[in-house]
C-alpha cells in the first residue's frame, strides 16, 4: 500500500514505445531526486548500466530492470523493459524481493 510520499507514482504504467520508455525514466528519476523513492538492488536479474546513467541517447541493455522503495511506506516499485525490440516493459508496484 503506498503513502501520501509515493502515491503519485501507483499508475501501472505498460510501455509500448521508446518513447513511453524514456517519459518513465524520466518521471521515476525526477521521484529518485525529489526523494520519494530511492534505488535498491535488483537482485541477479539487474542491467549493466545504472539508472543514473541511463540516457534517450544509449546505450541501454537489452533488458532493463530497476527496483526502488518509498522511504517512508516501504512500498517497491519496478521498472522494466526489453529494449532489444525497442517495445516492451512496464512500471509499478512489486513485492519486496525476499517476498516472491
Amino acid at each position: 500500500m503506498t503513502c501520501s510520499r509515493c502515491e503519485n507514482l501507483d499508475e501501472y504504467v505498460r510501455f509500448r514505445t521508446p518513447g513511453e520508455l524514456f517519459r518513465a525514466i524520466g518521471t521515476v528519476r525526477q521521484a529518485v531526486a525529489d526523494g520519494d523513492i530511492e534505488e535498491i538492488d535488483a537482485g541477479p536479474m539487474k542491467g549493466t548500466i545504472a539508472f543514473s546513467d541511463l540516457s534517450d541517447a544509449g546505450p541501454l541493455d537489452n533488458i532493463l530492470l530497476y527496483r526502488f522503495r518509498c522511504p517512508d511506506c516501504g512500498q517497491n516499485f519496478v521498472l522494466g523493459a526489453e529494449t532489444y525490440h525497442g517495445r516492451g516493459g512496464s512500471w509499478g508496484k512489486s513485492a519486496p524481493l525476499g517476498s516472491m
